[in-house]
């Protein structure tokens, strides 16, 4: 999601001259740097957070970046006052079933300068390992530009599943979730300081649809940690699903949101093997069948939403939508409710941005969120930026959020 292809699409009407312009820059930088190798790291596979291998995949200068947010036309204007290379880091850590494994994240630094701090990007939901974050081509490039383009360093796992691995996604699984971005973050620090770029310990999370759910999860467990390296000035969420089994469940069976009956299959393919139960104990046996197949990682996400029922209580087998239907217990449901990211209070704000047309994650998300936080005592604020679907929240929050965490950086270095 909120990748260059959604950006190109939803501007579609745009002037041919425009388009064209904006998109030879960026595609004459990536196919001209080509991926030069770092060289090796000798990980153990047995130790987490340690580097596997780092390649660079890409450099854009200041002005390429300027053009492709020109392009996208935003609300408001996102600085860019540096160029960007990107790097993927192959690095080591652990399934759910708890065996090695070997993931892949996007390393973003500007070209030059201090870092005014490190920006953890949480992803939104990809079946299609192509969309993977860490691909140059990609949504890496445009939150990379974003952030590392204003001086800091960007961070962003693929986790499971995605970038260089076949393993099952830990799509809403907090526990998987959580160890796979830590291990990331060690990693990331070992490359930087490699790189000759001291590590900034102000993290500032954020994360788009699934990724703002994890966003969430992420800055409770390293509050909960209190890690001096680590430490949370802020977190944003943008069109955040942050109660599955009460509010994202009950709106994704209506097939409101075209991609609802694959955000379901997702779940079901990602809960079924966390927690060991067969995928047809809650889809019937054709749609599990479809479900292997068609979220192999392999099939484009155009592909996947064409090969699923519009109406997504087809997925489904008559025992779950009984059990769904009239309250009644089921490990599935029970799933979403073990990893919620609701229940709790954050110490530094975290920022809950949601559009008012968004049917893909309902905006009661964000509001729920601020509720439940401010009940125990947190920070949470649920930001509306108007009448915007899924993904032009994305185009009104992400400036809004850049100017914030510049603020609070600002305030940082003159603390210092």
């Amino acid at each position: 999601m909120a990748a260059i292809s959604l950006w190109l699409e939803s501007e579609a009407g745009k002037p041919e001259m425009k388009r064209s312009i904006a998109m030879c820059f960026a595609l004459f930088v990536v196919a001209g740097c080509g991926q030069s190798a770092l060289p090796n790291y000798r990980a153990n596979p047995h130790a987490p957070g340690s580097a596997a291998r780092v390649e660079r995949v890409g450099w854009y200068p200041a002005i390429v970046m300027r053009a492709l947010f020109w392009y996208a036309s935003l609300p408001e204007s996102v600085p860019v006052s540096e160029g960007i290379q990107l790097y993927r880091i192959s690095y080591w850590s652990r399934l759910g079933d708890g065996k090695p494994a070997l993931l892949s994240g996007l390393l973003a630094l500007p070209t030059e300068g201090d870092l005014r701090g490190t920006v953890l990007y949480m992803h939104g939901t990809h079946t299609s390992r192509e969309d993977s974050v860490s691909n140059p081509a990609q949504e890496g490039v445009l939150v990379a530009g974003a952030f590392a383009g204003g001086g800091y360093l960007l961070a962003a796992p693929d986790l499971s599943g995605q970038g260089i691995s076949h393993a099952p996604q830990p799509y809403f699984v907090n526990s998987s979730t959580i160890e796979q971005t830590l291990d990331f973050l060690r990693a990331v620090q070992t490359v930087a300081h490699d790189l000759g770029r001291p590590w900034n310990a102000n993290l500032y999370i954020l994360g788009f649809s699934q990724g703002a759910n994890n966003a969430a999860v992420v800055q409770r467990e390293l509050e909960r940690r209190a890690d001096p390296a680590w430490h949370v000035r802020a977190g944003a969420g943008i069109a955040g699903p942050y109660n599955m089994a009460d509010i994202a469940l009950p709106l994704a069976m209506t097939g409101v949101a075209v991609s609802d009956s694959t955000y379901l299959t997702n779940l079901a393919l990602s809960y079924s093997a966390h927690y060991h139960h067969p995928l047809e104990s809650v889809m019937t046996p054709d749609m599990a069948a479809r479900a292997r197949t068609l979220l192999d990682g392999e099939h484009t996400a155009d592909d996947t939403t064409k090969g699923m029922p519009r109406n997504p209580r087809e997925l489904f087998t008559a025992e779950f939508l009984d059990a769904f239907d009239h309250k009644k217990p089921n490990w599935f449901i029970a799933a979403m409710r073990e990893n919620e990211a609701y229940a709790w209070a954050p110490a530094a704000l975290f920022r809950a941005y949601y559009g008012d047309k968004d049917v893909d994650a309902d905006p009661r998300n964000s509001k729920f969120l601020m509720q439940e936080a401010s009940r125990r005592g947190g920070h949470v604020e649920a930001i509306d930026v108007g009448a915007q679907d899924h993904t032009g929240t994305v185009f009104h929050a992400v400036p809004r959020i850049r100017r914030w965490f510049d603020a609070l950086s600002a305030d940082t270095a003159v603390s210092h």
